[in-house]
């Protein structure tokens, strides 16, 4: 499963969005950082698909590595 995340400076995360394939009759979200905010494209952790998006949030936060971006447990 990947999601857009919403994230600080600091890595803490405002908010996700599961990224919806074209064709799936989910509704998709797009997400749009705000000022002092950065936007990354995720993967979620196996242990972690199916939970609740907000769950996620609290648990981990996003580290801008050398590779990109990823989530880290808190």
């Amino acid at each position: 499963m990947r999601v857009h995340a919403a994230f600080g400076a600091d890595g803490h995360i405002i908010a996700l969005a599961e990224i919806v394939a074209e064709g799936d009759d989910r509704l998709g979200i797009r997400l749009v950082p705000g000022e002092d905010r950065k936007l990354a494209e995720l993967t979620v952790p196996g242990e972690c698909v199916g939970r609740p998006l907000a769950e996620l949030a609290a648990r981990y936060r996003v580290e801008e590595a050398a590779d990109g971006p990823r989530l880290t447990l808190l």
